[in-house]
């Protein structure tokens, strides 16, 4: 069963933005990676436009969460 993440008070809900922030920021570097290594590799178009298509959903999100953060300070 999943857990379930209470947040209480704005200094958590921050942390856990920032924490969420940091995360997809790995995310994101690890998918570039992967994304080179798979052209490095000659993948076919289709895999290659799946994954940039996901990157830029990562990026997108992180840029999101990234406001909601700065607007709160």
């Amino acid at each position: 069963m999943a857990k379930i993440v209470k947040i209480g008070s704005s200094e958590n809900k921050d942390k856990r933005l920032l924490q969420l922030t940091n995360n997809l920021n790995t995310l994101k570097a690890s998918l570039a990676n992967m994304i080179e290594q798979y052209e490095n590799e000659g993948a076919e178009e289709k895999k290659l436009d799946t994954m940039t298509e996901a990157l830029d959903a990562l990026e997108d999100a992180y840029d999101a969460l990234n406001d909601i953060l700065l607007e709160e300070r």
